[in-house]
């Protein structure tokens, strides 16, 4: 699978809504070892959502130092933005992804492991 393939799939839940398009995926680095690259990568979930970029751009996070400005209006758009385990994903055939969740109960995308701590 390439990821490329994944983005802007939309999203169907189990009554047939269109939740959004896939904006972003979220990788945990937890797969076998790879050499020279270290462990492989794998999904664990979909953002969905058209307001996604704050998401992408790490601004939900509250470690994220910046515009303050940029960073009041990305979280607050944040809102509107959905994750899906990738547990919950049934089918994939290329344009539409459908899942066992309904769109209801989706929350926000969770912060990833190490989010707040500083080197």
């Amino acid at each position: 699978m390439r990821l490329s393939e994944l983005m802007h799939a939309h999203v169907i839940d189990p009554d047939c809504n269109d939740l959004g398009s896939v904006d972003d995926v979220r990788l945990v680095q937890d797969g076998p070892v790879l050499q020279p690259f270290g462990a492989a990568f794998r999904v664990d979930g979909l953002v969905l959502g058209r307001r996604a970029i704050g998401t992408r751009l790490g601004y939900y996070r509250g470690d994220v130092v910046g515009p303050w400005l940029l960073r009041a209006l990305f979280r607050r758009l944040q809102r509107r933005a959905k994750y899906v385990p990738w547990e919950a994903v049934q089918t994939w055939d290329g344009d539409v992804v459908r899942i066992a969740t309904r769109g209801n109960q989706l929350g926000l995308p969770p912060e990833p492991a190490g989010a707040g701590e500083r080197p």
